[in-house]
C-alpha cells in the first residue's frame, strides 16, 4: 500500500466535495494531505513505481472533478503553507493561500498582488494557470519556481523558462507546483491596502460570492467578455439538474444545491454552442476537470 507508514492525513472514500469551492465531486479512493515535500516526494515515487494514478490539488478553486470521483490517490497540497521572506521577495510552498500572500505583502507596503486579494487559491495552482484579476496576473511577480514532474524529477526554472499567457503556464499538465519565488515592488502601504479592498468590494459587488461556485468559467475571448456574450444570448438563470448560470454575473455557474459535475458539463458544452452559433465565438473554459 503506497499510503502505510506515511505521516499527516490519510482518508479512504473522502468526498471531494469537502475540497472544491464547487462543492461538486464523487470520492477520493485514497487522499492524502502530505506535511512537508518530502513526504509529497516520497508518495509520488511510491505511487509511481505502483502504477497507482495521482492527482494534485489545493484549495479547490477553480475546479471540477467528476462525478465518479478519482482513482488512485489524490493529493491535498494545503498543509505545504512554509514561507520565508526576503527584501521584496518571498519564497512560498503552493500550499499557501494566495488571498493570505497577497494582504500580508500588501501589509509589508510591497506591490504586485492587489489584484489577488480576493482569489480564493493558492500559490501552487494560482501559478499553473497564472491567475489573475483587475488588470494583474501572477506572472508578473515570479521569479522562480520548483517543480515535480509527471515523470518524478524535481526542477527549479526562472521565470524566462516558462511560457505565460491569459490564464495559461506551459507548466500545466507537465508538472506540479512545489513552490514560487515571488518578487515585489516597494509601494504606499495605505495606498495598497486600500486598492485590495476596492478589489474586493466589485468582487462582492459583481460576483456571486455567496453561493458555491469556481470562479469565471469561461476566458474573455480577445476584445469582448465572455460574460457579456453569455447575458447578451440569454442564458442568465437558466439551469441543468443544480448547476445555474449565475443571475449575478453570466460567466458564473452556481451550485444551488446537489449540483452534479455531469450538470455543470451539459451547461457549459449548451452556452459553448448556442455561442458558437450566434457569434461565431468559441468559448474556450478556464476550469480544470478532473476525472472521467
Amino acid at each position: 500500500m503506497v499510503l502505510d507508514g506515511m505521516p499527516g492525513r490519510v482518508e479512504k472514500n473522502y468526498s471531494l466535495k469537502e475540497l472544491t469551492t464547487w462543492k461538486i465531486g464523487g470520492p477520493a479512493e485514497f487522499a492524502y494531505w502530505p506535511q512537508t515535500t518530502d513526504d509529497l516526494k516520497e508518495v509520488i515515487e511510491r505511487a509511481m513505481a505502483a502504477k497507482v494514478p495521482l492527482w494534485l490539488i489545493g484549495r479547490g478553486s477553480n475546479l471540477l472533478i467528476s462525478d465518479q470521483g478519482l482513482p488512485g490517490i489524490t493529493l491535498v497540497t494545503t498543509s505545504l503553507r512554509s514561507i520565508d521572506w526576503d527584501d521584496y521577495s518571498v519564497r512560498v510552498q503552493a500550499g499557501y493561500p494566495l488571498a493570505r500572500l497577497a494582504q500580508e505583502t500588501g501589509e509589508r507596503g510591497w506591490s504586485g498582488l492587489e489584484f489577488a486579494r480576493g482569489i480564493p487559491g493558492s500559490v501552487g495552482g494560482a501559478v499553473i494557470m497564472n491567475a489573475g484579476a483587475h488588470g494583474g496576473e501572477i506572472a508578473s511577480q515570479i521569479e522562480s519556481v520548483s517543480i515535480l514532474t509527471t515523470e518524478g524529477s524535481w526542477r527549479r526554472l526562472k521565470r524566462e523558462e516558462i511560457e505565460f499567457g491569459y490564464r495559461y503556464c506551459s507548466l500545466s499538465g507537465e508538472a506540479w507546483i512545489m513552490e514560487a519565488t515571488l518578487k515585489f515592488s516597494p509601494g504606499n502601504k495605505e495606498a495598497i491596502l486600500r486598492s485590495m479592498q476596492e478589489n474586493l468590494r466589485q468582487r462582492a459587488i459583481n460576483q456571486p460570492l455567496e453561493v458555491p461556485n469556481a470562479g469565471s468559467i469561461f476566458r474573455n475571448p480577445p476584445g469582448d467578455s465572455a460574460g457579456r456574450l453569455i447575458e447578451t444570448a440569454g442564458w442568465k438563470g437558466k439551469c441543468v439538474g443544480g448547476a445555474l448560470v449565475s443571475t449575478k454575473h453570466a460567466n458564473f455557474i452556481v451550485n444551488t444545491g446537489g449540483a452534479k459535475a455531469s450538470d455543470v458539463l451539459v451547461l457549459i458544452a449548451e452556452i459553448q454552442e448556442d455561442i458558437q452559433h450566434k457569434y461565431g465565438i468559441a468559448l474556450q473554459t478556464e476550469i480544470k476537470y478532473l476525472g472521467k
